[in-house]
């Protein structure tokens, strides 16, 4: 949508596809529910041949 902040819209994480919560404010739109989700999802995208 054009000219929202993106922290506003809906966020899934790709690892357990739950819904991330987004703290208001200026900063990054977090895209893993925990840390060790995010590592675990890019590990296997490097396991597959993925440039992550």
């Amino acid at each position: 949508m054009m000219g929202q902040p993106a922290k506003r819209h809906e966020v899934t994480c790709p690892h357990c596809n739950a819904v991330v919560e987004q703290k208001p404010g200026a900063g990054r739109v977090k895209r893993y529910c925990t840390p060790e989700a995010g590592r675990s999802y890019r590990r296997r995208m490097r396991a597959l041949g993925f440039d992550v």
